[in-house]
């Protein structure tokens, strides 16, 4: 029989007692644990009270015991490399532990004031011994997190801990501050091997915890006088560094109300404040400070809330506790080296620190400009701390490859940095650019973000300045780090404008954003011409060269009138070679990006003229510069130009502003789903029978199905506009035109053509080609008269077109400035004289006065052009004042014959001196067939005509 089962059945206390002292005191060690003795002990601490002392001494023995336990079979377990840790209690130890357990969480229930703290304070005691004791046997790597899985493994630990947090619980209501001062002082008695408990119990009372850890480490911190070297500091931020990452915004909570009442306090300036309350105010700004520099997670939560709270304000309101400060770390220089290195290290709150460095440094408002003393330190100061933030970044950078929180903090709100570049203060506008220097060392995409942004929002050339200084940032950057980086964009020749250009292009911003990007890249590119940008390699032209495909898409757009004149200019910028300046090295665009470019500029010319103001007037010049270069540059650019210019003004494009009569109602007819026989919708017409030859059988003038055809809108263009319109197209079409020999002024000789004959003869072919609608018959021989019966439908056809679009006319007479271009729009010549012959021919008598002007301006061209030697290039001046019948007789005998006996062939002329065609009339004279006509008539008209008879055949 177990003799411990005759005690436990004594009736008495005394005999308990007896009992109990004679099991506690002998070497029980060597034997399982008695569960008899410890019922004995726990029915003694509620009937005895004078033995409390021993018997929770008892228990001490009682958990150490199965702590020893759990510490010997973790041993051997690491020793054997099992992970499994779980020690099984026996029977006995399982039963005593709960029943200490239970009965006092009992007392501490039933009566919490006169329990808790009692048991709290044995318990406390009873985890740090353990905990120390045991710290060289528990093989762990001192991690708060491992330490607090190990022990929380343990059956008799985790008891003990389920003890503690019901007393504190209890304690919270009415004792707060001794029970967490009891905490921290077991904590600094067996630190570091007690955080684990603190900071178990801290997250079952996070709010609290944080609180009163931060209330008591601030009066330990001060009140030692001893600073950072504080006996319970490293406590404070083992336990709040671990509490923070499970509960953080309760830690960014706490700080942020521990700063507040340093500032309230401030604000106030209480006079009457106790030595103490001073002391612990003037301390809590170096005590934050300190608690950040030594756990990355408390910085970490101090620059999410209490950063944003500062001002500089609030910073003159502190300035006068600075002294006091730096007696905490050493002097001026090691409290500045502290700040660099929190800032530094900060993984968020970038943009807001610098935001407030740069407030005190350099106010961006006039009203925030320091006035009071306190106000012109922080300013001072301010100035200061920021260069050497800076310094430090640049040394850091030039040392090693590591990444910068601060920085990469930056990188995250580029947007915050960006506007600091447009800055009317010097100081903001440099620090941005070190800052962007900096992190484009890191990353080289932020140059190309920087830039995109100032092209698009820059509004002064002292804002676009910020770009030279960017490209020399990069370029140094290039020159001290040849290195790849992780974005993968090479830091050795990358143009980094043609980036920043594509990407401020591909932005989806407003109208007067990508007009204000464009005259910031004119700007630009007028600078780099001028020398002003010391950058040899012509960035600017070649971004501008880049971004082709993009520039001809806005130059195209009628949409945005004001981007595509900016757009204009820029290109005329970066294509027009003005005379006598040195010729670009950079590669001109490729053959497509001209042909892109050249229509482009056409469509861009087409929406000026529809312009009626000076700026239409001045963009049609621009887009004549751009085609003169284009088709200096590529003659395939000139030909699809060209084309581009005569389809559009004759048939595509606004016809009427240059006087085109023939404006039809144009409707858009759709069929329908279901197949429309033509012959059953004709029949729909009428109800009577269809005969031959009867009304009954002839189609109706329309459209079957919409009623009678639209007649012809009245052209209602002014006639000044017309004329204004007209010139400037043959301005466009003259562009198209110049000769090579412009490029070289100094080359050309007075009296020398500036237009390329062989373009402006491309121009008459094409001419022919647009207008004659048969490929047969079109070569320069005029055949016999009877052969116009073959031609007739083609001749009026042509005809037609020329009255329908006057703008024709205006494009003969050019051509016929340059001889013999003229030569080869025979075809259009012969047409109109053939129909002008038929028309003279049914007047009879009757003149028809719109057929005499038509006369005079086709005898007036074939004049121009000398396809008529005198003295048959007089006619025009003849036929005003003769009848119909006449005009006839002289198309017909002097015009036509002449014309078919003398082919007009470029052959007939030949270049002089100046490189000017010409066409020596004086060696082959018409003969009198050609003239007798004319002289007769002249002479039946002598009383209208006599003066010039007299000149034409004074012979």
């Amino acid at each position: 029989m177990n003799p411990t089962s005759s005690i436990m059945l004594g009736p008495d206390l005394m005999g308990e007692l007896r009992a109990f002292i004679n099991g506690a005191t002998r070497n029980s060690r060597k034997g399982p644990l008695d569960i008899g003795l410890a019922r004995v002990a726990l029915s003694l601490l509620k009937t005895l009270p004078a033995s409390r002392e021993a018997v929770l001494e008892y228990f001490c023995f009682l958990f150490d015991e199965v702590v020893r336990h759990y510490i010997e079979n973790f041993e051997i377990a690491s020793q054997t490399g099992s992970k499994d840790h779980e020690v099984s209690l026996s029977a006995q130890e399982e039963a005593a532990i709960a029943e200490v357990h239970n009965v006092l969480c009992d007392f501490v229930s039933n009566s919490p004031e006169a329990w808790a703290p009692i048991i709290s304070k044995w318990s406390l005691q009873l985890l740090g011994e353990i905990s120390s004791r045991y710290a060289s046997r528990a093989a762990h790597s001192g991690v708060l997190s491992e330490s607090l899985q190990l022990w929380m493994s343990c059956r008799a630990t985790r008891c003990l801990i389920d003890i503690t947090t019901q007393c504190l619980s209890c304690l919270m209501n009415f004792d707060t501050e001794s029970c967490i001062n009891a905490l921290l002082d077991t904590c600094v008695a067996h630190s570091p091997y007690f955080d684990w408990v603190v900071a178990h119990v801290g997250s079952c009372f996070p709010k609290t915890v944080m609180t009163r850890v931060l209330s008591c480490g601030l009066k330990d911190f001060c009140s030692n006088q001893q600073g950072p070297k504080a006996p319970k500091l490293n406590s404070v931020v083992q336990i709040l560094g671990y509490l923070a990452g499970s509960h953080s915004t309760d830690m960014r909570r706490a700080l942020l109300q521990l700063f507040q009442v340093l500032t309230s306090w401030s604000l106030e300036k209480n006079s009457i404040s106790d030595p103490i309350t001073t002391h612990q105010q003037y301390s809590t700004v170096p005590f934050l400070l300190q608690l950040a520099s030594m756990s990355p997670t408390l910085l970490r939560s101090l620059s999410m809330d209490v950063l944003h709270t500062l001002t500089p304000k609030i910073l003159s309101q502190l300035a006068e506790q600075s002294a006091d400060w730096l007696a905490y770390y050493g002097g001026r220089e090691a409290f500045q080296d502290l700040l660099v290195h929190l800032v530094l290290n900060c993984p968020s709150g970038g943009p807001t620190i610098l935001a407030l460095l740069l407030d005190c440094a350099s106010p961006a408002i006039p009203k925030q400009m320091p006035s009071t003393p306190e106000e012109i330190v922080v300013q001072s100061n301010g100035q200061e701390f920021l260069e050497l933030l800076l310094q430090e970044l640049s040394l850091l950078l030039h040392r090693s490859d590591e990444n910068i929180l601060f920085l990469s903090s930056l990188r995250q709100e580029l947007k915050t940095v960006f506007p600091l570049l447009l800055s009317p203060l010097r100081l903001r506008v440099q620090s941005a650019l070190r800052l962007i220097g900096f992190m484009g060392l890191q990353s080289p995409s932020v140059f190309p973000n920087a830039i995109a942004y100032i092209l698009t929002n820059a509004k002064t050339e002292d804002h676009l300045s910020v770009v030279a200084k960017l490209l020399e940032n990069q370029a140094s950057a290039s020159g001290n780090f040849r290195k790849s980086n992780r974005t993968g964009l090479p830091l050795e020749h990358s143009n980094i404008l043609q980036l920043g250009l594509e990407q401020a292009l591909h932005k989806k911003d407003d109208g007067l954003s990508v007009r204000d990007l464009w005259k910031n890249l004119t700007t630009l590119l007028r600078w780099e011409r001028s020398g002003k940008l010391n950058n040899h390699s012509q960035p600017v032209l070649k971004a501008i060269y880049a971004s082709i495909g993009t520039a001809c898409s806005a130059l195209g757009s009628s949409v945005k009138p004001d981007v595509a004149h900016a757009v204009a200019e820029t290109l005329v910028l970066a294509l027009v070679q003005e005379p006598g300046e040195k010729r670009t090295s950079v590669t001109p665009p490729i053959i497509q990006d001209a042909l892109r470019l050249a229509h482009s500029t056409v469509s861009y010319f087409f929406m000026c003229v529809e312009i009626d103001d000076i700026t239409g007037f001045e963009g049609c010049q621009v887009a004549c510069k751009l085609l003169s270069r284009l088709s200096l540059r590529s003659s395939a650019a000139r030909s699809l130009a060209l084309r581009t210019l005569l389809e559009l003004a004759l048939f595509h494009g606004p016809t009427h502003l240059f006087g085109a009569n023939n404006l039809l109602n144009e409707e858009v007819f759709t069929a329908e789903e279901s197949d429309i026989r033509l012959m059953d919708e004709n029949l729909k017409q009428g109800l009577s029978w269809v005969l031959a030859q009867r009304h009954s059988s002839v189609f109706h003038a329309g459209v079957i199905g919409t009623g009678l055809r639209t007649l012809n809108k009245t052209n209602t263009t002014p006639t000044s506009l017309i004329q204004r319109n007209t010139q400037l197209f043959l301005d466009a079409v003259r562009s198209c035109c110049v000769s090579n020999a412009i490029l070289d002024p100094s080359a050309m000789e007075p009296g020398m053509p500036t237009l390329s004959l062989d373009t402006v003869i491309s121009v008459s072919l094409l001419l022919v080609e647009l207008i004659s609608p048969d490929v047969m018959y079109n070569g320069l021989p005029w055949p016999d008269e009877d052969m116009c019966k073959a031609t007739v439908e083609r001749d009026c056809y042509i005809r037609r077109k020329l009255e329908q679009g006057p703008i024709l006319w205006e494009l003969l007479w050019f051509i016929g400035l340059q001889r013999p271009a003229l030569c080869y729009c025979s075809v259009i010549l012969r047409a109109v004289t053939a129909t002008l012959i038929a028309q003279w021919g049914s007047c009879s008598h009757h003149r028809d006065p719109s057929l005499l002007p038509t006369t005079v301006r086709l005898l007036s061209l074939l004049s121009l052009g000398q396809l008529l030697p005198s003295p048959l290039s007089s006619l025009r001046d003849v036929v005003p004042h003769i009848k119909p019948p006449e005009v006839v007789q002289v198309l017909r005998d002097c015009v036509w014959n002449y014309m078919r006996d003398h082919v007009p062939a470029p052959d007939l002329f030949s270049r002089d001196s100046h490189g000017n065609m010409w066409r020596d009339s004086t060696q082959e004279p018409p003969g009198p067939q050609y003239t007798e006509t004319m002289r007769l008539i002249m002479l039946a008209n002598i009383d209208s005509l006599g003066e010039l008879f007299a000149q034409l055949f004074n012979s």
